[in-house]
């Protein structure tokens, strides 16, 4: 009988995995670069940086962090006009000091540079 609740919670660690292993994800690359950014800082420490990215999704409309996970984040960021969802997503990769930034569009073959943008600016804001 222990050993059937014992894999039963090994089991759902597997679906539902602590908050600890979602730390210092490293981000996918893109495969379709028409509507994927994707872009490595080197940061000296994440406190500053990510705090102020943090901050900066919050006040910028349409835009919504759906996961905040101690140095990951994910953010939806809908078009103001079609109501098209992109997927934002930054983490920390202590190992090399390198803050990952993320954007990419759910559909379509090309966002017309939004992405890109989207990007430029987070990093114009942050360094």
């Amino acid at each position: 009988m222990k050993v059937f609740f014992v894999s039963i919670f090994i089991f759902l660690g597997f679906i539902f995995p602590s908050a600890t292993l979602a730390s210092h994800i490293e981000l996918r690359e893109c495969i379709e670069i028409a509507h994927c950014v994707r872009e490595e800082w080197d940061v000296s420490s994440i406190e500053q940086p990510f705090k102020e990215i943090r901050d900066i999704i919050k006040n910028t409309p349409r835009s919504v962090i759906v996961e905040l996970d101690g140095d990951y984040l994910h953010a939806e960021v809908t078009s103001k006009w079609m109501k098209y969802v992109d997927d934002l997503e930054v983490s920390f990769i202590p190992e090399t000091s390198k803050l990952l930034v993320r954007s990419e569009s759910r559909v379509g073959e090309s966002d017309l540079g939004v992405n890109q943008k989207r990007v430029n600016l987070l990093k114009s804001k942050v360094f």
